[in-house]
């Protein structure tokens, strides 16, 4: 009679083990790819908003080299011509100021905002009200 001999080697990982590593290591990338895609969308708007920036302090270096009596009221539009969106990234940027008298004599007070429908900001589906971005500036001018 021969007796058989049974091999209780249990070296190594059993498939059942090896399938849930898989399945935890690809919850753990999914959770990556969409840190990843917050992270983009941030910094697309972080562009964005200094581009805002840059277009408002170039307005108000405009606005303050006019002559102090001939400041008006008025608007603009930055980003529908061609060779703007392309800076703009295919945004378009309307500023609007108002001139108003200062806290003291001889000056006055530009109050520039800048706004602008967000291409990155919240979802492709969402109302324009709910993409637009605002920023306000002012600065003072005297004689």
């Amino acid at each position: 009679m021969e007796k058989t001999q049974k091999i209780s080697n249990r070296n190594g990982f059993t498939l059942l083990e090896v399938m849930i590593a898989f399945v935890i290591l690809a919850i753990g990338l999914l959770g990556l790819a969409a840190l990843q895609i917050v992270a983009v969308k941030g910094n697309a708007f972080s562009s964005e908003m200094t581009f805002a920036s840059m277009l408002a302090q170039q307005k108000l270096e405009e606005l303050k080299n006019i002559d102090f009596d001939n400041l008006t009221n008025g608007s603009d539009v930055f980003g529908d011509e061609s060779i703007e969106r392309e800076k703009s990234k295919g945004v378009i940027y309307q500023l609007n100021w108002q001139i108003s008298d200062g806290p003291l004599n001889d000056m006055k007070t530009i109050t520039l905002e800048i706004k602008w429908e967000s291409l990155r900001l919240g979802k492709a589906n969402q109302s324009t009200q709910e993409r637009e971005v605002k920023a306000n500036f002012t600065a003072f001018v005297s004689r």
